[in-house]
């Protein structure tokens, strides 16, 4: 770094947390916020489906929820351009979330089975959800089957999640959506989750001990890997996820638009993955048969410029989600 605490073109990737802290943040200069978010409405919400364990098909209402921006500064994460710089008062997440259900009652699907709520960081972020609005939550959400949240694996705690979870009820299912990201001691160090393999290990464990879903996000090709490296480590993280306990496993390519991912690649230590890549990560995963795998399709022109081709490349990936299949030929 230079006298001012500007970076430099030739700053190394920081060791410790708090330089990649530094280092990370600093790389978001001309990197906007999404503008006019309203901490009383969700960004957005949509409905979805996925293949429940039973082999059936779930229709799914997610919803995107306005709040602060999550405290871990992972080294891929973009999801806090849409976020607010302060926490949301009291009351407004449950506000967002009628909103959400109101709007969507006369959807022609008819009434979802599930609700997702997804905050761009951890659900149990007293932060960002304040914990005087879970109750509140939980009521909303004791129509649906299942929720699903976001949680970092550092809040997978006794104290915050057991409540919650006693107070949706025995009806709801809950379950958690925790980024595992890589299997890879050493990638995952230098993503700056602040979490090892081990520890992962531990709340998942405890997820499952304690009776509740859970889903696994894996990144394929995060930084500082090659594409070889890449697919082989998706697959061994799919497989680690399992281990874990996982019921679902989704497989999110790694994208730039962070600035700190475009200084890597600038310098060959990050690129997307190659489409035949996710797909080669996807079949892996599918023919171990140990649970429901998912590819992340958003921002699929990042991977296939090609129209046709990506076109092509969509209809695969969201074949395979919704059959659990593999398409032949």
């Amino acid at each position: 770094m230079n006298p001012e605490g500007a970076p430099t073109e030739t700053d190394p990737y920081p060791g410790s947390r708090a330089g990649r802290d530094a280092w990370i943040l600093a790389r978001r200069g001309g990197i906007s916020r999404t503008i006019g978010l309203d901490p009383r409405r969700p960004s957005h919400w949509l409905r979805e489906s996925e293949p429940d364990p039973d082999g059936g098909q779930a229709e799914i209402l997610t919803v995107f929820l306005t709040n602060r921006e999550c405290p871990w500064r992972c080294l891929m994460c973009d999801l806090w351009r849409h976020t607010l710089e302060e926490s949301v008062p009291v009351g407004a997440i449950p506000e967002q979330v009628r909103i959400a259900l109101d709007e969507d009652r006369l959807h022609p699907a008819g009434p979802p089975r599930w609700l997702k709520l997804y905050n761009a960081g951890s659900f149990f972020d007293a932060g960002a959800i304040p914990r005087e609005d879970l109750p509140a939550i939980a009521r909303q959400a004791r129509a649906f089957e299942r929720l699903v949240v976001e949680c970092h694996p550092g809040l997978v705690r006794d104290a915050t999640v057991l409540p919650f979870r006693e107070s949706l009820g025995s009806g709801t299912t809950l379950e958690l959506a925790l980024g595992l990201e890589t299997a890879h001691p050493g990638v995952l160090e230098r993503l700056n989750k602040g979490v090892d393999p081990e520890g992962f290990r531990r709340a998942a464990e405890w997820t499952r001990r304690h009776g509740l879903g859970l889903r696994v996000f894996v990144l394929v090709r995060p930084p500082f890997l090659d594409e070889a490296e890449s697919l082989e480590w998706a697959c061994r993280s799919i497989g680690f996820a399992f281990d874990c306990g996982a019921q679902t496993v989704s497989l999110i390519p790694t994208r730039a638009g962070n600035g700190a991912l475009e200084w890597l690649a600038a310098r060959n230590q990050f690129a997307p993955p190659r489409p035949e890549t996710l797909e080669a990560a996807l079949a892996h995963g599918l023919g171990l048969r140990r649970g429901r795998v998912f590819a992340d399709t958003w921002d699929l022109d990042r991977l296939e410029p090609d129209p046709v081709r990506r076109q092509s490349l969509r209809q695969r990936l969201e074949h395979a989600n919704r059959t659990q299949q593999v398409a032949s030929g």
